[in-house]
């Protein structure tokens, strides 16, 4: 009866393998599949955006219950970046000419706060459609809240003192630059970016605090504290930055660093479900739940860094997969990305039934990267298929 047991066994293992590859394997045609249903979902589900997100806890102030983002707020310039990034690997015009809309109906402004990053953060999709339609219109603003910093006393000081800031404001400083052919974007940008690093980068861990606040904050296992969208934001804005530097720049290479760096840790710390938790070090019993923000901004940057030769492909091809695998599982039927944690500035809780439009924009930004890197493998499969034959 054993021997039978056992044969039976070696006849289904071909069929159990097959049945698992198959069930993992994707396609760059799948990939924007399922990108454009979320891009879909975000799209037709804007203006009703605070039905989808999770009630805030009462100890947080009176802002974070508003139902409706205004249109230049961080949160949706997050939404914006990603959209962008999606529309480049499409056909269909839907994408850029929404993004153009919320442009033309804001008059292409940058938001309230004059030296504020998170108010800087629409710029990044202003100077992209810029670079589209090539409208002086589109970076006016911009550059005139960009000068006028330039101008003042306040220049010389540290004002990108938190992690996201890295991600807001950076990026549009450095396009900038790159589009007005003036380097002293460029140079405010690198000045500012370095004494944010030199606060928050830690050298050991490889990783970047939140803040000041956390300098001294342990997890239970005795860990550092290094909230996972915080580094997301870091390394999904380099991603985003990188491409503008010119490729002579003397400080490029401290740029790229930094990102290989981040890459080696979070391969590192990535969790078998193929996410990251929301407090990268801890346990993961005491972050049990999964936490998509973070792991799709984790996602795009390890998709673009592999399709741009930054990062090794047979070491973070893995981990890259994985973690898009996660994301995909956590679409909902209609299309929305579950699991984001709400507005924070630590490691929280996330839920399955809520999402937040940031997290909507990081899963865009790295289903465009992991479309690339299908399209890329495909092409190169063909090619190989032909020479042996």
């Amino acid at each position: 009866m054993k021997k039978l047991v056992y044969l039976l066994l070696l006849l289904l293992l071909p069929i159990v393998i097959k049945a698992q590859v198959s069930k993992t394997k994707s396609s760059s045609k799948e990939v924007k599949a399922i990108t454009q249903k979320v891009a879909d979902w975000q799209i037709e589900t804007f203006a009703e955006m605070g039905k989808y997100r999770a009630l805030p806890s009462k100890n947080r102030e009176k802002w974070h219950n508003r139902d409706v983002y205004p249109d230049l707020e961080w949160h949706c310039a997050a939404l914006y970046a990603g959209m962008f990034q999606f529309s480049t690997i499409t056909d269909n015009p839907k994408y850029i000419n929404w993004l153009k809309s919320k442009g033309d109906k804001n008059d292409w402004k940058l938001f309230r706060r004059m030296y504020h990053a998170d108010d800087q953060a629409v710029g990044q999709f202003y100077t992209n459609l810029y670079e589209v339609y090539k409208d002086e219109k589109m970076i006016q603003p911009t550059q005139m809240r960009f000068d006028s910093i330039l101008q003042t006393d306040k220049s010389t000081k540290s004002l990108w003192f938190w992690s996201d800031a890295l991600f807001m404001a950076p990026p549009v400083w450095a396009r900038l630059s790159k589009v007005t052919k003036d380097a002293k974007y460029l140079e405010f940008m690198d000045k500012q970016y370095r004494m944010s690093y030199d606060k928050l980068w830690d050298k050991k861990e490889h990783l970047f605090f939140r803040d000041k606040n956390y300098f001294d904050a342990k997890e239970k296992n005795g860990q550092k504290t290094f909230w996972s969208r915080g580094n997301g934001w870091v390394f999904g804005g380099l991603a985003l930055m990188i491409p503008d530097l010119p490729k002579d720049w003397k400080n490029r290479a401290f740029y790229i660093s930094i990102f290989k760096e981040m890459a080696a840790t979070l391969k590192k710390e990535q969790r078998k479900d193929g996410t990251w938790s929301a407090s990268i070090l801890a346990d993961e019993k005491d972050y049990p739940n999964k936490e998509t923000s973070g792991t799709a901004f984790f996602t795009f940057g390890l998709a673009w860094g592999i399709n741009n030769g930054f990062l090794d492909k047979e070491t973070y091809e893995p981990a890259m997969l994985r973690s898009w695998n996660a994301l995909v599982d956590c679409v909902n039927k209609d299309g929305m990305l579950g699991y984001v944690q709400p507005v924070g500035a630590a490691p929280g809780e996330s839920f399955k039934d809520y999402t937040e439009l940031y997290g909507t924009g990081a899963f865009l930004a790295a289903g465009t990267e992991v479309y690339k890197f299908y399209q890329k493998k495909e092409v190169s499969e063909h090619m190989d298929k032909l020479k042996s034959n």
